[in-house]
């Protein structure tokens, strides 16, 4: 039982807060006022979509009020019971972020999103979404909803409603299995038909029969193989130990020839040296080199000598050449021109500062001759403009000459101070010559007395050539006579190793001709061996290749035999698909039946109760065609379809009876019904005769139920709580609920 309803920002609804109780809740109104509102609210709060969300004639974001603007978010709370536990589902939607629900079982959260909220709705209510919007919501002029269907419809809407459509989804599902299984059989009874057990069998004994005898052969050709490996490891070791003994003996033997051409070497190079005493020939080196290296210490003093000589009078000589420089400059410079240059120069330098100061104050006398119009500015008498104007006329041509010769003046003077300037270095470079040539004073008498130095020395040249020659001679003597003294000692060692390798050869024993035989022995054991080796690897290739075949032939019997058990396999699934799909069709028939017997019980039991009129005796359900029929019952006894009625009072209270029993028998937890303008084209009395069933008879069958309508007699009905919604759409403005207490 839904206990209270919160909307804020849902569609016309700014904050509207409702409370329900059991018994008949009713919401009057003009049209557009939202009070079909509320009914999508429930809907959107139990299952989070609406029936034109559904049926995408609008989108979720609709649901928030946009008027007079758009809203960022919209939230609908319920608060309700069941099984006595307290239920609070609050479900929000958002503009530019993803939706949020929760549920909440007597205070504590056990769901908080969008899908899990509905699951959980779902097992508490025994109810979904389906069952909902097509039996206890009936929507706006839509109470006779499964009336209008077309036939084919009405079926399977009903079906689905029973959740018989599981039991079709999962026929359809068995056939193509059982399509699947029969196409399966066919492809392995056709593999099959491509292979001969009894050959296969048939190759598989001569194959194994002939392994057998192959293994024997190879046994045997192993046996042989190995004894021949061993022979050959015990000869190849007697052969090893043998050639090990040549190989030392010859290894003696070159070593020998070598030592011999050894010895022959030095005793003739020992013949050529010449017989001297070493030691009289290093006491004459000796002297030799000390004289030697005394006159070279001597004649790299000499050396020294001339160099710094030949650097002094290279150091003279450019000195000698800057005096004469300075001699000649000096001869040529005329220190006279340079006064009168200088005397010209300031002469022209006081002319023209005179000239300045004229043409100063001819300037300032024809400014003042300007400015001045009556009076003259030097005597103060008066002036005529004539004589003015002819005043300044005559200064102005004064200044006009002064002005050129100022300017002559000026290039004359520049040039005479570039002039002066000019021969006035001359003056310093004169000075500088003058203390260079007295500090240089005789340089001529010094520079000579450094040549004549040199000359001496020059012609006392020291030759070095015939003593570094006898001092060369005599050490390539004392080295020759040395390495002789070491190629004796050298040479008699040469011959005591001689003599050891000669006793060393005598002592081995080596016999050629059992060298060569054994060999031979060695050289044919290996090609018997070649020979087995090479058969062995010729009858393993065979067996590989056997056993290559023989596992393959296991295979195929093996992929025979398997494929027998699958088609038995596949021939009992076909036949229990087959039976389970008889099965599906017969549990169809049965729970459709068993559905409309619960149903037209429930019906019959509301007709009579509900009904207020004699003209019909019964109501039922039949299924006709592949359809289901709603029919009432007239005093003759006769079946009249409801869907043909012209009366709107039959046809309505028909539809409503069977709406309260499909609520019934497919939701016995809920027992809730939900009607939106129920009274939709029928005339004043039905109205009448409908608010008395509604008041008086449906409320005791149902917990509870809302009702929406614009038609005020409906109120009488109510016997809970009701509300009056307005609401002025021109305004924009929104929803306004108040509550009527009658």
């Amino acid at each position: 039982m839904i206990r209270e309803i919160e909307l804020i920002n849902f569609k016309s609804h700014k904050k509207t807060k409702l409370k329900f109780t059991e018994g008949n809740n009713i919401f009057v109104g003009i049209s557009g006022s939202g009070k079909s509102t509320i009914l999508d609210a429930i809907c959107f709060g139990f299952f989070g979509t609406t029936p034109k969300i559904q049926k995408k004639r609008i989108k979720i974001s609709d649901l928030i009020m946009d008027k007079p603007f758009k809203e960022e978010s919209a939230n609908v709370k319920i608060i309700f019971e069941s099984d006595k536990k307290n239920y609070e589902i609050n479900r929000s939607i958002y503009l530019n972020k993803s939706s949020y629900a929760e549920l909440r079982e007597n205070g504590k959260l056990i769901a908080i999103n969008q899908a899990q909220v509905t699951e959980a709705i779902e097992k508490i209510l025994k109810v979904d979404y389906e069952l909902f919007s097509k039996v206890i919501y009936a929507e706006q002029n839509k109470l006779d909803y499964f009336l209008t269907l077309p036939p084919g419809n009405r079926m399977s809407d009903i079906d689905n409603l029973l959740k018989l459509s599981k039991f079709e989804l999962a026929r359809a599902k068995t056939t193509s299995l059982l399509n699947k299984f029969k196409n399966q059989k066919n492809m392995r009874e056709e593999t099959l038909s491509n292979f001969d057990e009894r050959d296969l069998k048939e190759k598989r004994r001569e194959i194994e029969e002939y392994l057998e005898k192959l293994n024997k052969d190879l046994s045997s050709l192993e046996e042989n193989t190995r004894k021949l490996n061993n022979q050959l490891e015990e000869k190849e070791k007697i052969l090893e130990d043998l050639k090990e003994q040549k190989n030392k003996m010859e290894n003696k033997k070159n070593m020998l020839i070598e030592l011999n051409a050894t010895i022959s070497v030095f005793q003739n190079e020992l013949k050529k040296l010449p017989e001297k005493d070493l030691g009289e020939i290093e006491k004459k080196l000796k002297h030799e080199e000390t004289l030697y290296n005394n006159l070279e210490k001597e004649k790299i003093k000499r050396e020294k000598e001339i160099s710094f000589l030949i650097s002094k009078i290279n150091e003279l000589e450019k000195a000698l050449a800057e005096k004469k420089e300075g001699e000649l400059f000096l001869q040529t410079f005329d220190e006279e021109r340079i006064r009168i240059l200088k005397k010209e120069e300031e002469d022209l330098k006081n002319t023209l500062v005179t000239c300045e100061l004229k043409k100063q104050n001819l300037d300032e006398a024809i400014k003042n001759l300007k400015t001045s119009k009556e009076r003259c500015p030097t005597c103060d008498r008066e002036l005529p403009e004539e004589k003015r104007k002819e005043l300044i006329k005559k200064k102005e041509e004064k200044l006009f000459l002064l002005n050129k010769k100022i300017i002559d003046l000026k290039n004359k003077y520049s040039s005479k101070k570039r002039e002066f300037e000019l021969e006035n270095k001359n003056i310093e470079k004169a000075n500088f010559f003058k203390k260079r040539i007295e500090q240089l004073g005789n340089v001529e008498g010094e520079l000579s007395l450094y040549q004549k130095r040199l000359e001496e020395i020059k012609c006392k040249e020291i030759d070095l050539s015939d003593i570094k020659k006898e001092v060369m001679n005599l050490k390539t003597l004392f080295e020759e006579l040395k390495s002789a003294e070491i190629k004796k000692q050298r040479l008699k060692d040469l011959k005591r190793e001689k003599e050891n390798i000669e006793r060393e050869l005598r002592e081995i024993s080596f016999d050629e001709s059992v060298y060569e035989n054994l060999k031979k022995e060695v050289e044919e054991i290996k090609k018997n061996l070649l020979t087995f080796r090479l058969d062995l690897k010729y009858k393993e290739e065979i067996k590989t290749e056997k056993q290559n075949n023989l596992k393959q032939i296991k295979r195929d019997l093996e992929f025979l035999q398997i494929n027998k058990k699958e088609i038995l396999y596949l021939d009992y699934a076909i036949s229990v698909l087959s039976d389970f799909s008889s099965i599906l069709i017969e549990v169809q028939e049965i729970l459709r039946e068993e559905f409309v017997k619960t149903l037209n019980e429930v019906m019959n039991e509301l007709w009579n109760y509900i009904y207020p009129y004699e003209d019909y005796i019964g109501i039922r359900f039949k299924i006709e065609n592949r359809d289901y029929l709603l029919q009432l019952c007239d005093l003759k006894n006769r079946w009249i379809n409801v869907e043909g009625f012209s009366s709107g009072g039959e046809r309505s209270i028909a539809s409503l009876v069977m709406r309260i029993a499909l609520s019934i028998v497919l939701a016995p937890n809920l027992k809730l019904l939900a009607l939106d303008e129920p009274t939709h084209n029928l005339d004043s009395n039905t109205i009448k005769n409908l608010t008395e069933i509604l008041r008086t008879k449906i409320a005791e069958l149902l917990d509870q139920i809302f009702i929406v309508t614009h038609d005020e007699r409906l109120i009488q009905a109510g016997t809970a709580y009701i509300y009056e919604f307005r609401r002025e759409s021109s305004k924009k403005e929104p929803t306004k609920v108040r509550e009527i207490i009658i």
